[in-house]
């Protein structure tokens, strides 16, 4: 979904810039880097995750693409969350590529950062999904960023 999001949004800048080009205006381009929930999803870990309509945005976006970002999301039954971009992540958080056209850039952050975002700020709300990722063989870049980030795993199991 954040893919097709992604290059339907590339397609219509690349409209939107020849027409930018005609009137002598500056080109429009963004970088699109998604975390939380939506990221995990589009991930595709072998875990349960709960449907979201939200997707949370590392930058804002503003404008024009925004607005065109946010029609598409809501072919999708999804919004962009107002607040996303205040939600802690790691510093050295590390993004896939999802899609790289002419004018968008799109990441989705990678699940072992998010899911340490989730354990450190939101550990009740989260527990559940956290047990079950440690159920999945974690990658040692988890238990890493736990200890670095004081996230006591053993906490969840209890």
């Amino acid at each position: 979904m954040i893919k097709d999001c992604a290059k339907k949004l590339d397609k219509w800048l690349i409209d939107e810039n020849k027409e930018r080009a005609e009137k002598g205006t500056l080109p429009l381009k963004c970088t699109i880097k998604v975390i939380g929930q939506t990221a995990l999803i589009e991930a595709g870990l072998k875990i349960q995750l709960a449907a979201t309509m939200d997707v949370d945005l590392s930058q804002q976006l503003h404008g024009i693409v925004r607005d065109r970002l946010a029609q598409l999301l809501a072919e999708y039954g999804k919004q962009i969350d107002p607040v996303g971009h205040e939600a802690w992540m790691p510093d050295e958080t590390e993004y896939q590529e999802v899609y790289t056209g002419k004018f968008v850039e799109c990441f989705i952050a990678k699940p072992e950062y998010i899911l340490i975002s989730k354990a450190k700020m939101a550990p009740s709300k989260n527990k559940n999904l956290i047990i079950e990722y440690l159920g999945t063989s974690p990658t040692s870049l988890f238990f890493e960023l736990a200890t670095k980030y004081g996230v006591t795993l053993e906490d969840f199991l209890k």
